[in-house]
């Protein structure tokens, strides 16, 4: 599939969001489309801190209009900083997870291994502690507390502070 730049960059933008379908998160993690995504997310940083740069300059021109209005106007001041907060404080937590990724994709880039999705990298072990069951009983191994512990995590249950030599 074949992308213009700016629907490229939208499918990159959604994918920090966590808002992308499976396809379209394997359109991203094509070989042939790893620069591309790191240019992309470069270009996106960039605009995030313009955006800043422009509402740390419109919230200095208000403050400075409104002040010369009086009571009213500092009413309105207070308001207005408010709202640009509000509004940067969005934006800085949404570049902050751009630059994340960012960094993850030049570290994909530079391994030439694809990022490891989370519900992928969680079902991986998920696998590993199944198997690791079986395999203890299959072979009729002796099960310990660390183990029991670890067969926990299965059910959400953190059973590894429970663990001593004595049990052991």
């Amino acid at each position: 599939m074949i992308l213009t730049d700016d629907a490229f960059a939208q499918l990159v933008a959604e994918e920090v969001k966590n808002q992308l379908s499976p396809s379209q998160r394997e359109t991203l993690l094509a070989v042939e489309n790893w620069d591309r995504w790191k240019r992309a997310l470069m270009a996106l940083t960039t605009n995030l801190v313009v955006q800043i740069v422009e509402i740390e300059a419109n919230a200095e021109a208000d403050e400075n209009r409104y002040s010369a209005m009086g009571r009213d106007g500092r009413k309105l001041a207070k308001e207005a900083q408010a709202a640009y907060a509000t509004r940067k404080a969005r934006i800085e937590r949404f570049k902050f997870h751009v630059d994340k990724r960012l960094d993850q994709v030049a570290g994909m880039i530079e391994t030439g291994q694809p990022i490891a999705d989370a519900g992928e990298t969680a079902n991986f072990y998920r696998r590993a502690i199944i198997k690791h069951r079986e395999l203890m009983a299959q072979f009729d191994m002796e099960d310990t507390a660390i183990d029991r512990a670890l067969w926990g995590t299965l059910e959400n249950k953190w059973e590894f502070d429970r663990v001593t030599s004595d049990a052991l």
